[in-house]
């Protein structure tokens, strides 16, 4: 593999990411998914500024050779296979196959915020442990369930994607960062602070609540509420929420004075395709068939 230090940026390639999440909100994360780019060798500047996870898609294996601070990689990558870049890394790279991918751009005050709510201690840019061709199938599933959130448009709502980012931020923060202490073993919730969040889900059934608004309820970091709530209750806030708006759905269908499209308005789904594929999946009846019952 030649240094060419006159390489392009990636982002100078002929060509464009497929999906983006650009138009979704998300602020602290953010996907863009790569479909049989050409053969190539260039470099990602993305990494002055944020931390990267790249997520190999291509059905068939890929010969990818890399040269990352001064040394040479030579494999062979197959669906699946991991890269976890750190911001300020020099590294680019050729690709002697049509080449897919899903790359996940993080930005370091993001890691740094949920280091120090979840007991890693307060730290100023965290720098991630570089990991190529890799297998974390956590990691790789957390980054599948992001993706497919991006895919439905954002359908699952902030709740759903902020907990995405909570549970991947405290997985790389384990697991990618061996500077960093074990963190801070959960507390529990008191039962005050329990009945709070559960009247609060129950009093905005119908809005797009978000982790920080939770957390803020139950007076708790963000990170560290994900983590006790999870512990107390057995689902994660985003679970139990929809659990809710679908008992509330259960006692509407029943009662007939509503379309199903209305229902789903108003209990907060995106569409009424998205109230019932999850109604489906809790109860194992569409609405109709429950009203039918």
């Amino acid at each position: 593999m030649t240094t060419n230090h006159n390489l392009r940026r990636f982002s100078s390639i002929d060509s464009k990411p497929i999906r983006s999440s650009d138009y979704l909100g998300w602020t602290s994360f953010r996907l863009t998914e790569w479909h049989q780019i050409s053969p190539n060798e260039a470099y990602d500047d993305t990494v002055s500024s944020k931390h990267l996870i790249t997520i190999l898609g291509t059905a068939r294996p890929v010969q990818l050779h890399t040269l990352e601070q001064n040394e040479i990689r030579n494999n062979l990558t197959r669906s699946g296979d991991l890269q976890v870049i750190p911001i300020h890394t020099q590294m680019h790279c050729r690709w002697e196959q049509p080449l897919s991918f899903l790359k996940i751009e993080i930005l370091p005050s993001f890691l740094d915020e949920i280091a120090e709510q979840s007991g890693f201690g307060k730290v100023n840019n965290l720098t991630l442990a570089s990991r190529l061709f890799t297998q974390d199938p956590k990691l790789l599933q957390l980054s599948r369930w992001m993706a497919e959130e991006m895919h439905n448009g954002g359908s699952g709502g902030r709740l759903y994607f902020d907990s995405l980012a909570n549970m991947t931020a405290v997985h790389l923060l384990q697991h990618y960062t061996p500077s960093l202490g074990k963190g801070i073993k959960p507390d529990k919730l008191s039962n005050t602070q329990t009945s709070r969040i559960i009247e609060y889900m129950h009093t905005n059934l119908e809005r797009d609540l978000s982790l920080d608004e939770l957390a803020t309820v139950a007076n708790l970091s963000l990170s560290q509420f994900v983590r006790v709530f999870k512990k107390e209750m057995g689902l994660t806030p985003h679970q139990y929420l929809i659990a809710l708006r679908i008992e509330r759905a259960k006692t509407l269908v029943h009662c007939g004075r509503l379309g199903i499209k209305e229902i789903a308005v108003q209990l907060g789904f995106s569409d009424q395709g998205h109230f019932t594929r999850l109604f489906k999946r809790i109860t194992g009846l569409t609405p109709m068939q429950y009203a039918k019952r």
